[in-house]
């Protein structure tokens, strides 16, 4: 999953620019560009790539992302339940440089400010009519285009339930760089069902173990053993929510050995324990 820089087409007379993405699963790679971006998801369930953030999504996601900071939505291999969503793009230092200093833009001001580093706002009545004004955003054009985005800006503004998802990460400076996070990430994707050691990472990187954990932290703001903990608890919080398989075989099937170790990284992560987790996920359900 390498993180390639995605470069927006443009038609000359617009500012904002709206996409409707269907398929059967999300297969964008893990990517970043210079425009701001709010994406609202309207099928689909899996993990949600922020920054150096891991956690999962459902339907409903919706997420406001800062110029150049790398994202994706990703399903399990296996998914095929179909997967769609609606998102706007716009420049960032164009919109920002138009706004400053108008005090009615002072919340929204704020509000873009925290997105370099991802913000996600927990599903509600207001999100869900956000999705849908985003949707109708699509179908317009012109001047009544421009009044509904900044109806939408305003809207979210005003949410106060959110969650700032990245801490500050490295941005990418070289395709270097790029290639072995590429390396990293697939490799995770691909063998996090069995035991990954740093040493056979650092390998893959053509780098010694005190190198690998040196970049790896600074690109990522956390070592190598939480990213990929964090990883391995989100692929089982949505393996808890649809299987009735017990805890234990999820942990095992995902990589760990030490059921001791795999419950202190569940409450670590997640905050509470796999069963009061499952537990929680049935109430709902109900």
């Amino acid at each position: 999953m390498r993180a390639k820089l995605e470069v927006i087409p443009k038609q000359l007379d617009h500012s904002i620019h709206t996409f409707i993405y269907d398929d059967i699963s999300f297969n964008s790679p893990w990517h970043y560009h210079e425009e701001l971006e709010l994406t609202y998801v309207l099928k689909s369930n899996g993990i949600r790539y922020i920054g150096n953030s891991i956690q999962q999504f459902q339907a409903g996601d919706l997420v406001l992302i800062g110029s150049s900071l790398p994202h994706a939505w990703k399903n399990a291999s296996n998914y095929n339940q179909g997967a769609s969503s609606v998102y706007v793009q716009w420049k960032a230092e164009q919109f920002n440089a138009k706004i400053t200093g108008i005090k009615e833009f002072l919340k929204v001001g704020k509000m873009l400010e925290k997105a370099k580093a991802g913000i996600v706002f927990r599903k509600s009545m207001m999100t869900e009519n956000i999705g849908q004004m985003l949707l109708a955003l699509h179908q317009s054009s012109e001047m009544p285009r421009m009044i509904l985005f900044l109806q939408i800006l305003h809207q979210l503004s005003e949410l106060k339930d959110y969650q700032i998802l990245s801490e500050p990460i490295e941005t990418f400076t070289s395709q270097k760089i790029d290639s072995r996070v590429d390396k990293i990430i697939h490799h995770i994707e691909d063998h996090y069902q069995s035991p990954i050691l740093v040493i056979e990472v650092a390998d893959l990187c053509c780098m010694t173990k005190s190198s690998f954990c040196k970049f790896f932290k600074k690109r990522f703001n956390k070592t190598f053993t939480q990213y990929l903990n964090e990883f391995r608890i989100h692929i089982i919080c949505q393996e808890l929510q649809d299987s009735i398989q017990p805890v234990t075989q999820i942990a095992m099937d995902c990589g760990y050995e030490n059921m001791s170790y795999f419950h202190r990284q569940f409450k670590q992560v997640i905050g509470v324990t796999p069963a009061q987790y499952r537990k929680k996920i049935i109430a709902i359900s109900d």
